[in-house]
């Protein structure tokens, strides 16, 4: 079969914009400002003058890479945060190697705890505003049980907080011979992750996102954004084996997080401890926490002051979405400006 000249120049023109779509994720500049082992705490330099003293410190799961957030400068929400007038801090769980395979969620835990205290060292506060997302809002949440005088405001974003849901991952982490796994390999692959989450919905995420990106090869700017969220799904690092052991039998299989019988640090966490002001940031079609699972904690916290702000999307497009980012994000921004100390 004879290729012509348009339908090289063609092929040329897509690996063009692949080639910046793998370069530009994360456009924002930060800087590294503690480090322990793979983990690592950045800071990004503030984009306007600064409005408000309280910082955000950002806590991505360990699944999948933080730049979600940051991934195009018209839809990122670390730019919003930054161009509000907040100081933006994010943890970075890094790409565990076997090496890492005895880390477990106290580690974790640790060195949120050691990343908050640089926080507040740095920008001389009292306590900041923990966003955290996915299982980094479940991380979130137990460490602020610990530890509550650190944490001025609470927001959990697509966060599973009741594990005992009839969704496919849910079903398919409670069937899962997780001992095993770890047993064998020292971690949980990413790539064995990856296809879990494929197998979700294969046909939508594999033939039928393709085939939406044929439809839209004429525009630079969808093909872009596409081939940055197709890096993003496929940027996935390993688990720490003991830490993917732990939460699978403790939070999937056991659910014992919401029973009041999960441990960290040695002390059981009592979800009903907290009292600081909550924000659950809802995702209505999440396939992998759904809206029943992350509304579960309103009915456990203490706090008096406490929302849910839902949106019509799933797990990732209430972070990536457009029309989230005219509508959803700015309304978040201003319940976190209300709870925050100003300048």
């Amino acid at each position: 079969m004879t290729t012509t000249r348009a339908e090289a120049d063609q092929v040329k023109g897509i690996l063009e914009k692949v080639a910046e779509a793998q370069s530009d994720v994360w456009p924002s500049k930060f800087e590294v400002v503690d480090e322990d082992g793979v983990f690592k705490l950045l800071h990004y330099a503030p984009l306007t003058e600064q409005k408000y003293r309280t910082p955000i410190l950002i806590v991505y799961a360990w699944i999948n890479r933080p730049y979600v957030l940051d991934m195009e400068t018209d839809i990122s929400v670390v730019r919003k945060y930054l161009n509000a007038g907040f100081d933006v801090y994010m943890t970075d769980w890094g790409y565990p190697g076997r090496v890492d395979r005895h880390l477990t969620l106290d580690d974790y835990v640790n060195f949120l705890d050691s990343s908050i205290e640089t926080t507040k060292m740095r920008n001389n506060v009292d306590n900041v505003t923990l966003h955290g997302y996915c299982l980094g809002g479940t991380l979130s949440s137990v460490y602020t049980t610990l530890f509550q005088d650190n944490v001025r405001n609470l927001l959990l974003q697509a966060t599973p907080i009741d594990f005992n849901t009839n969704n496919t991952i849910n079903l398919w982490s409670r069937k899962l011979d997780v001992d095993k796994l770890v047993d064998a390999f020292g971690v949980a692959p990413g790539q064995f992750l990856n296809i879990g989450f494929i197998m979700v919905n294969p046909i939508n995420l594999i033939a039928g996102k393709y085939k939406g990106l044929l439809d839209m090869i004429g525009s630079k700017e969808e093909t872009s954004s596409f081939l940055r969220m197709d890096r993003f799904i496929f940027d996935s690092p390993n688990i720490p084996g003991e830490t993917y052991r732990q939460y699978i039998t403790e939070w999937y299989k056991k659910n014992t997080l919401i029973k009041g019988e999960f441990k960290a640090l040695g002390q059981t966490i009592d979800l009903g401890k907290i009292e600081v002001p909550l924000l659950v940031l809802a995702a209505t079609y999440d396939h992998i926490a759904p809206p029943e699972s992350q509304k579960a904690i309103m009915n456990l916290v203490s706090s008096q002051d406490k929302e849910v702000y839902e949106m019509n999307k799933g797990h990732i497009g209430i972070t990536t979405s457009r029309s989230s980012h005219k509508t959803f994000w700015p309304k978040v921004i201003e319940w976190i400006k209300v709870r925050s100390e100003a300048i």
